[in-house]
């Protein structure tokens, strides 16, 4: 599938109106700089120049594309390997477009297009912002601090994105410093929930209820089986997460709650070395975010509403 038909399925509203998320209050700074980085760093996965770079090297299967950049921190390896780094994904539905991949186009390339391209996205996108580059310096500068200080135990994708060379551009190292947190966060998230005793299917069930979604309407997009996630549904019942009517639960709410509070402590030293920047940081962020999704070069980010 090309770009611009994922791009119209996944940037469009949604067909019904979606039930609210639970309402969470007190959100982190640690959660609050996730919130204002996501579409900066998912310029990663959206940028339209990046969907031209991956066209004239001859892949214009979005999908394949977004599988191959994705995981091309991690080298080569087996695609079992690859698939359990992502995380929350089905093997049937990754595996074969990770192979797609790595016939389509050599990593060096994908990792040439991932992290230079994002910056032509933002020039265009952001032109009319006063002094970009400066103001882009130093939030990248304290952004680098963060990451200097990020610890990599047990998060194979930050580490393997920490290892690529910096673009140039200011603004493509802006992108690349944004996609490292989010790859950070994500790799700490999964981990906080595996020791909760979380399975893929468990974990994208929990998500898109938190996020609002009705059961099931977000992990099938994950090439989950219907049968896997009923299952999983049942599970997450006999824990007494998930009620009968497809709804958290108070200790649902209340457990789900817990692991993303668990994951802001894992970025803790990410938020202790940006220091009393962090501020002025999550508002700049904020601010070419926002202005992202209203130039339509970003979707909504729906766990936003969470940090109410």
């Amino acid at each position: 599938m090309d770009y611009a038909t994922m791009r119209d399925l996944f940037f469009a509203a949604p067909a019904q109106a979606r039930p609210p998320a639970p309402a969470v209050t007190g959100a982190s700074p640690a959660r609050a700089l996730r919130d204002a980085f996501e579409p900066l760093a998912t310029q990663a996965i959206w940028s339209a120049e990046s969907a031209d770079g991956y066209r004239e090297l001859g892949l214009d299967d979005f999908f394949v594309a977004y599988v191959r950049q994705r995981t091309a921190p991690l080298g080569e390896p087996a695609a079992l390997v690859a698939v359990t780094a992502m995380g929350v994904f089905a093997y049937d539905l990754i595996a074969p477009q990770y192979e797609a991949g790595i016939a389509a186009i050599g990593r060096a390339d994908a990792v040439r297009v991932r992290t230079n391209a994002p910056g032509a996205t933002l020039r265009r996108v952001l032109a009319d912002e006063p002094d970009l580059d400066a103001r882009a310096a130093a939030v990248l500068a304290a952004l680098r601090r963060g990451l200097d200080a990020a610890d990599a135990t047990s998060r194979p994708l930050f580490t393997g994105l920490r290892a690529e060379p910096w673009p140039a551009d200011v603004l493509a190292a802006l992108v690349h410093a944004c996609n490292q947190l989010r790859e950070h966060r994500g790799d700490s998230h999964l981990a906080v929930c595996a020791v909760a005793g979380l399975d893929p299917v468990e974990m994208n069930i929990l998500t898109e209820l938190y996020c609002g979604y009705p059961i099931l309407e977000y992990t099938a997009t994950r090439g989950w089986s219907p049968e896997q996630m009923e299952a999983a549904v049942g599970r997450l019942r006999a824990r007494g997460l998930v009620d009968d009517s497809g709804a958290l639960t108070a200790a649902g709410l209340d457990f789900r709650h817990g692991l993303e509070e668990q994951t802001d402590a894992m970025q803790q030293s990410v938020v202790d070395a940006i220091g009393d920047d962090i501020g002025v940081v999550t508002a700049e962020l904020n601010r070419w975010s926002d202005a992202l999704v209203a130039g339509g070069a970003a979707p909504v980010d729906p766990a936003k509403r969470l940090a109410g």
